[in-house]
């Protein structure tokens, strides 16, 4: 992923007039030349928007208002085992209605058309390896994980009985849609394993050893010039 530089051609006017505030004057915004293309093998570089621990997560923590995931969540119980304690990527979604229907992107941060161009507000997102314990082959799953449940895990992790999460077993479940959405997050002891989930934590712990965990450059950052694309077609 790569960290975008400021264009030497662009004034401090229309630099600042682009950075502060929404602008329906697409012709304004300047589309580089020299802009490196992303793919979804790029190996993100120091400075992208996509960031990793709990120590960033403060300011995406606060409440915001989903993006469909690799994990996906039931109204049953799912036994899931995190990977590690906090999010391997932490980013901002946009999500957009077009005539083929609504679709996410990665923001940018620096210069992102559609922050800039349709004045459209981010909403935080934590991606977390996990592994569903009690599904054939236990494969490594990512949890890509709204604001609101962010905040639900940060506090388990953060909370001395509970946490940190990579320490306990935690039993999962959504019930509801949009803001009616609930999760229910409760922790699992390994002694429980074998008489409440018929699982043998040995069998388990060997499957957690071998797992191979997702790293930040997972998230696809949709190149700038496709995004500056979209944008102006949505105020045109």
């Amino acid at each position: 992923m790569p960290h975008y530089q400021e264009s030497e051609s662009l004034t401090t006017e229309r630099r600042d007039k682009m950075v502060h505030a929404p602008s329906v004057n697409t012709d304004d915004y300047d589309l580089e030349e020299d802009y490196v293309e992303d793919s979804p093998e790029a190996t993100p570089k120091h400075g992208t928007s996509v960031q990793s621990g709990w120590a960033a997560a403060a300011e995406l923590l606060k409440p915001k208002g989903d993006y469909p995931n690799d994990f996906k969540f039931t109204e049953s119980l799912q036994l899931v085992k995190f990977l590690e304690d906090g999010p391997f990527a932490l980013y901002e979604q946009h999500w957009l209605d077009r005539s083929e229907g609504k679709r996410s992107f990665t923001c940018l941060k620096h210069e992102c058309p559609l922050c800039d161009i349709l004045g459209d507000k981010p909403r935080g997102k934590f991606a977390f390896n996990l592994m569903v314990v009690s599904q054939e082959g236990m494969p490594v799953q990512i949890l890509t994980a709204p604001s609101g449940l962010g905040r639900d895990l940060k506090l388990a992790d953060d909370d001395p009985l509970r946490g940190p999460l990579q320490k306990f077993y935690w039993a999962m479940s959504r019930h509801g849609t949009g803001p009616q959405t609930r999760y229910t997050l409760e922790r699992v002891r390994e002694r429980d394993l074998a008489d409440e989930w018929d699982l043998d934590s040995e069998v388990v712990d060997a499957a957690v050893a071998k797992a191979v965990l997702y790293g930040p450059e997972t998230v696809y950052m949709t190149p700038r010039s496709e995004l500056l694309t979209i944008a102006r077609s949505l105020v045109s």
